[in-house]
């Protein structure tokens, strides 16, 4: 669906249409309002110094999956295409693709960790305006956590640090999930479009300043902005 005013959690009288939805629809609805949805790089998360992963991660296409020669995290880096299932994978052979054959697709592989604590964060122009739990020793943590409550601490001082050493690489807004390595400390863990990530337990009236920055019209788009149009 397309947003346009919700007397729950947005302001009214909102002037631009604004895109929240599963990542497929959102794609749909823009193209239908002429509307660029902005998200980071596919390959952003390989562009992040090591000292923010703390474990490997790399960018390559399925077909450089014959290459595999021990377990390994392996997903699609497209949010819009998950062709198939995250996991950890020894073989290309073991992943279940159901029949579709797309050697060129972009995935992304990093090295297996164990993630004890995850929480999501909303950015917007380099600033945290929203957050939530998102898991705990794999469980589910953010239906525990008050919507209309103060931002989340835990973890949120790397994602300050991240935008400040990467302020001119991140798009103007975007979704981080970062989470504690047990044995090496707080890390990112996947970056995702704001405009298709799940709100969690996250405010959503803080929320939707970001959603409108995602949401703008092609023919205003700043040529900062086309950086961060990846569905031309």
């Amino acid at each position: 669906s397309v947003i346009r005013s919700s007397r729950d959690c947005v302001p009214t009288n909102v002037p631009e249409p604004v895109v929240y939805v599963t990542t497929k629809l959102a794609v749909l609805a823009a193209r239908t309002l002429d509307i660029a949805l902005l998200e980071p790089p596919f390959d952003l998360l390989t562009r992040v110094p090591g000292r923010f992963l703390r474990r490997a991660v790399e960018f390559a296409t399925f077909a450089d999956l014959t290459r595999l020669q021990k377990r390994t995290f392996v997903k699609p880096a497209d949010p819009l295409d998950k062709w198939f299932d995250a996991g950890l994978y020894g073989n290309a052979r073991d992943i279940r693709t159901c029949g579709r054959s797309c050697p060129d697709a972009p995935v992304l592989l990093s090295e297996p960790v164990e993630w004890s604590v995850e929480l999501r964060y909303f950015v917007l122009e380099g600033r945290v305006v929203a957050g939530s739990p998102y898991l705990s020793y794999g469980r589910p943590a953010w239906r525990r956590t008050d919507a209309s409550g103060p931002l989340p601490t835990a973890g949120r001082p790397l994602v300050e640090q991240l935008c400040a050493d990467m302020k001119d690489r991140l798009p103007p807004v975007f979704v981080v999930d970062v989470g504690l390595i047990e044995d090496r400390g707080w890390a990112v863990v996947e970056f995702n479009p704001v405009w298709s990530a799940g709100l969690l337990n996250a405010d959503p009236r803080a929320v939707f300043p970001a959603l409108q920055r995602a949401s703008q019209r092609r023919t205003e788009l700043t040529d900062v902005d086309r950086r961060w149009d990846l569905r031309k």
